[in-house]
């Protein structure tokens, strides 16, 4: 019987780190989905020049690197102009990579518009690190350079 006893807690105990893993990716994957739906949010939000949804989406401290904060970002976002607009915004190439309540995306954002009544597409290579806080999933950081093509 002490065998039978030995043996069923070995065996659980070296079933136990196979089912954390198992459940850590099941988790890293909800993770990625949630976040891939959060930049799709993000680009809707660029084309509907919604700032609430934008505000939602980013930390109180967010910024770029080298570049706008949270508030200046925001206030770049004006009353729609009928000669400056972004028609479309597509982010492609997608990668996520979680660290427990933190996770690094990187992605290819083209956005097409109209600046002064000229047409433009720009593509953006981008680097966002967001932090999972208070029940949700905010972006703290972006990096962005264009692509060298």
């Amino acid at each position: 019987m002490k065998i039978i006893l030995t043996l069923f807690a070995l065996a659980l105990i070296v079933a136990a780190p196979a089912v954390g893993q198992t459940s850590k990716k099941d988790r890293d994957a909800k993770v990625e989905q949630e976040l891939r739906r959060l930049v799709l949010q993000w680009d809707t939000a660029l084309v509907k020049n919604d700032v609430a949804s934008l505000d939602r989406l980013l930390a109180d401290e967010f910024s770029f690197v080298g570049g706008n904060n949270k508030a200046q970002y925001l206030a770049s976002f004006k009353p729609g102009s009928p000669d400056s607009f972004v028609e479309s915004a597509v982010s492609t190439e997608i990668q996520v990579q979680v660290y427990d309540n933190t996770a690094v995306l990187t992605g290819l954002d083209t956005i097409k518009g109209k600046h002064k009544g000229q047409a433009y597409v720009a593509k953006w290579l981008y680097l966002d690190v967001w932090v999972f806080r208070d029940g949700r999933w905010q972006c703290v950081k972006t990096y962005a350079s264009q692509p060298k093509n």
